[in-house]
């Protein structure tokens, strides 16, 4: 009788990995949208009501929280976690239009690295997560240090690359390079969210695993 009378827990984790889970797929998204052109189109709507359905989570998390009188975990990191999710998304719809804008005629080798390097990045803070979900040992620091280290190499060579065609080009050609600039300059936002999302994780792991 008595423990039907404390108070419960709202579903954190649960709500926090279904966040996870439309940040993977949005990340599937901006990589196919390099992968085939053609997809492009499709994978810009689904990314915008992903996204959608992204905000009405993360206010969800935010009331939730507002009225939990227990957590699993320390309330100010549920909150983090919940934030850096909700800025990788997006960040990732903002690169993901930026490319779906600028309809590229052909897309740039590390630009395309680079999006996988993201995808590997987020499934490794989806791991993480569910590993603190279990209070299982999820470290991935040095996997993750190994993936930002490529990928800010990755982004140097295409940024020499885009400035090295810049020598005599014609008006259309400078501005397709300043839109791949933006392009990059948006990628380079979204890396540095994911980052600062594993960053989150992983001090939520030290703390309570």
């Amino acid at each position: 009788m008595f423990p039907s009378l404390l108070p419960r827990s709202a579903p954190f984790f649960p709500m926090l990995q279904e966040q996870n889970v439309l940040l993977q797929q949005i990340g599937s998204l901006v990589l196919s949208m390099l992968e085939d052109a053609a997809s492009m189109d499709e994978a810009h709507k689904k990314i915008a009501l992903l996204e959608e359905q992204g905000d009405r989570l993360h206010g969800r998390i935010i009331r939730e929280l507002s009225r939990a009188f227990i957590t699993p975990i320390d309330r100010e990191d549920i909150l983090r976690i919940n934030q850096g999710q909700e800025s990788c998304m997006d960040s990732l719809q903002q690169l993901g239009t930026r490319l779906h804008i600028f309809e590229f005629p052909r897309v740039r080798f590390p630009m395309l690295q680079l999006a996988r390097l993201a995808k590997d990045m987020l499934d490794l803070t989806r791991l993480m997560l569910d590993g603190l979900a279990q209070r299982h040992d999820c470290h991935k620091t040095r996997a993750f240090r190994e993936l930002r280290g490529e990928a800010d190499m990755v982004m140097a060579t295409g940024l020499a690359e885009l400035m090295d065609e810049n020598r005599e080009l014609t008006g259309l050609e400078v501005m397709r390079a300043l839109k791949w600039s933006q392009a990059y300059e948006r990628m380079d936002m979204a890396l540095e969210q994911i980052n600062d999302l594993a960053e989150t994780i992983e001090e939520a792991v030290l703390k309570h695993v």
